[in-house]
């Protein structure tokens, strides 16, 4: 199942909206909030470059294998839940960069079943109280 979800990645499709991301500069452009992007571009931008939640030098496919690593770290956990009716597998674990002190050490990643691709990737500052959303039912899994 995790290699699944390791090899699943973002959706291809440049259909996520820049929002949030006027002005960042994006393989030789400045965005403008309604440009179109990968939704993996959109997550990297958000969470590497301006919430520089991993090292500034982190490139964009060194992003997308540290959250493959996280996938497949089987030190990790994963849970299953329905995220407002939608099917989806998180992965947490161990941030592949060391956090500052007051940073969460952990990463998250969602898989959304319906879709066949990860739906978003991060490292929550808050903690994993952000799995606690009124929207999301969680479903025991177990192992065999």
């Amino acid at each position: 199942m995790r290699e699944h979800v390791a090899r699943a990645g973002f959706s291809p499709d440049p259909r996520a909206k820049a929002k949030g991301l006027a002005g960042v500069e994006w393989r030789g452009r400045v965005l403008q909030g309604s440009d179109r992007l990968t939704p993996g571009e959109v997550h990297y931008l958000r969470h590497v470059v301006v919430g520089q939640e991993w090292p500034a030098t982190t490139t964009f496919e060194e992003y997308l294998q540290s959250l493959r690593d996280v996938i497949l770290d089987d030190r990790g956990g994963v849970l299953t839940s329905r995220y407002r009716g939608a099917w989806q597998l998180a992965a947490v674990g161990r941030s592949p960069a060391p956090p500052a002190p007051e940073e969460f050490p952990w990463v998250l990643v969602e898989y959304r079943l319906g879709l066949g691709h990860w739906v978003t990737a991060y490292r929550p500052t808050e903690g994993l109280r952000v799995l606690d959303d009124p929207n999301r039912e969680v479903v025991p899994c177990w192992r065999s």
